[in-house]
């Protein structure tokens, strides 16, 4: 039997995951589909990290000409995320020489006999040596490409309320980018700012991944706002679910009434891949070298799953829809049963590898086809009877 329970309060959450945010872009398109509604009218907060981030935002911009209407609908963004591919992920291609190295006279020709050494070592994950020395992508085009999605949309402007994790290393805070000036807060434990902050701040800051890309100078593009240095949100929240429900419940509090109850919010977390591929034994005699790269995806992975556990036992079945699939590498044999073949790299651009992304998202959508009939009949059925958007109407 279908469930209709009407809910007051939804919440939307978004995995970070580099190019693998195809698929919950896919995901939110099926959403929109079904129910012929826009994702920023379903939702009463959105939350997310990294491509999660970037994604929520895109879909609360709203119309320069319209202002209550969404410029871009999911499969706009998904789009986006295939085509500027490339552009977002374009590599470094200087060698930089952190100072006081490059004040040095024939270091770099050092250095260079170095990274050839470095190259001829047999590690276990594809590597350049020239990442030791930099960020591996070059931030110019990625700048580019969100500014052309977001352009210059204050955060306030947002059509439904929107936070967007990330962390300040010169302050050694997380901070949340809010789209509700009026929760803004700084405190010995965190930040959570909106003020003079535009769209594409939060979306530049919280993707800064470490290795990746370089930290986001708030200062590089803007002086009207506090200068910091931010990195991606996966640091602190690479499945932000639990700080959405927490925001969601936060403004309900000082709009509504003093309380609402965890049944009475229904939560829909969507993921960018689990990682399958396991390390060998050999990690006991690993050093710095061969442990950056897998920590990080280590420690992004396993802050998402150990999130969804917790807020799996913390709600009922009913109101809590995780959707979530499994990064697996191509056999090196024919294997029949797996239809998809998803690199648990965040940065995999290959033509090959969207497409499997795509296939993996068709694939999610129809095995979890009953889950989304379910969700979209409540999402329809809640929309009249969640008190924040009614508030929002009036």
């Amino acid at each position: 039997m279908t469930s209709k329970k009407e809910y007051k309060l939804t919440v939307l959450a978004i995995d970070g995951g580099g190019i693998r945010g195809i698929v919950p872009a896919k995901i939110l398109a099926e959403i929109e589909e079904r129910t012929d509604e826009p994702i920023h009218e379903l939702f009463d907060l959105i939350a997310g990290t990294s491509t999660g981030g970037i994604l929520s935002l895109g879909l609360v911009k709203p119309k320069k000409d319209k202002p209550g209407e969404a410029e871009f609908r999911a499969e706009h963004i998904a789009d986006l995320y295939e085509n500027e591919r490339e552009k977002i992920f374009k590599k470094q291609e200087k060698l930089y020489l952190p100072a006081p190295l490059d004040k040095l006279p024939h270091n770099k020709l050092v250095l260079s006999k170095l990274l050839d050494l470095l190259r001829s070592l047999p590690l276990p994950f594809t590597f350049n040596p020239e990442e030791l020395l930099g960020p591996k992508f070059t931030r110019s085009e990625k700048i580019n490409t969100i500014n052309t999605l977001l352009g210059e949309t204050p955060l306030n402007q947002a059509l439904t309320e929107i936070i967007i994790t990330s962390y300040a290393i010169e302050k050694r805070k997380p901070f949340l980018f809010t789209s509700n000036p009026d929760k803004e807060l700084k405190s010995e434990k965190f930040y959570r700012i909106c003020s003079n902050y535009k769209m594409y701040h939060a979306a530049l800051a919280t993707s800064a991944a470490p290795t990746y890309f370089r930290p986001y100078d708030s200062d590089f593009i803007s002086s009207n706002i506090e200068n910091e240095l931010f990195v991606d949100g996966g640091v602190i929240a690479n499945n932000p679910t639990s700080i959405a429900i927490i925001e969601a419940m936060e403004s309900y509090k000082k709009q509504i009434k003093p309380e609402i109850d965890l049944k009475d919010i229904l939560v829909v977390s969507l993921g960018t891949g689990r990682a399958t591929d396991k390390y060998s034994k050999e990690t006991k005699e690993w050093g710095v070298i061969q442990w950056v790269k897998p920590l990080i995806n280590m420690v992004f992975n396993g802050q998402s799953e150990i999130i969804d556990y917790q807020i799996e036992h913390l709600l009922s079945k009913e109101q809590y829809y995780r959707f979530q699939f499994k990064c697996e590498k191509r056999p090196s044999k024919p294997n029949t049963d797996q239809k998809y073949y998803v690199s648990e790299a965040m940065d995999d651009t290959s033509k090959e590898n969207i497409e499997e992304l795509k296939k993996a998202a068709d694939k999610l959508i129809k095995e979890q086809s009953s889950d989304l009939t379910k969700l979209c009949e409540v999402l329809k059925a809640s929309l009249e009877t969640r008190e924040l958007r009614n508030k929002r109407k009036i």
